[in-house]
């Protein structure tokens, strides 16, 4: 009887922890975000400090799995602007967020350069 009671216990903890991951699970999103140039460095500033970049290397495409919610029933009310640092370097999002509130950089190529580009909240 004792072991029986135990073996029920085992199986209920075990279908609990397996019905919470499923819902882990289904909150994850993804985001194409085309080159892997910066994959990174863009996935965290679109879609904040715990998107995850990955980048198939053999289509060299950038696709950013982060953790979303539910949908919104209201729009959002914040405009995004853009505005930048000047040329690329490894402190372009620690500079975007000084320079703008609420900001984050990703380095983007125009032609020959590379260019720091901030997002920012207005």
């Amino acid at each position: 009887m004792k072991n029986t009671f135990s073996l029920v216990v085992v199986i209920i903890f075990f279908v609990m922890l397996s019905s919470v991951a499923n819902k882990v699970k289904a909150n994850s999103c993804q985001d194409p975000l085309g080159s892997c140039l910066q994959c990174d460095e863009r996935c965290k500033a679109k879609h904040g400090p715990t998107g995850q970049a990955s980048c198939d290397s053999r289509n060299q495409l950038c696709t950013c799995y982060y953790t979303c919610g539910p949908p919104s029933t209201t729009p959002p009310h914040h405009k995004q602007c853009y505005g930048g640092t000047g040329l690329c370097s490894s402190a372009c999002n620690q500079n975007c967020a000084q320079k703008y509130l609420g900001g984050s950089g990703f380095c983007e190529s125009i032609g020959n350069s590379r260019l720091c580009k901030c997002q920012y909240p207005c």
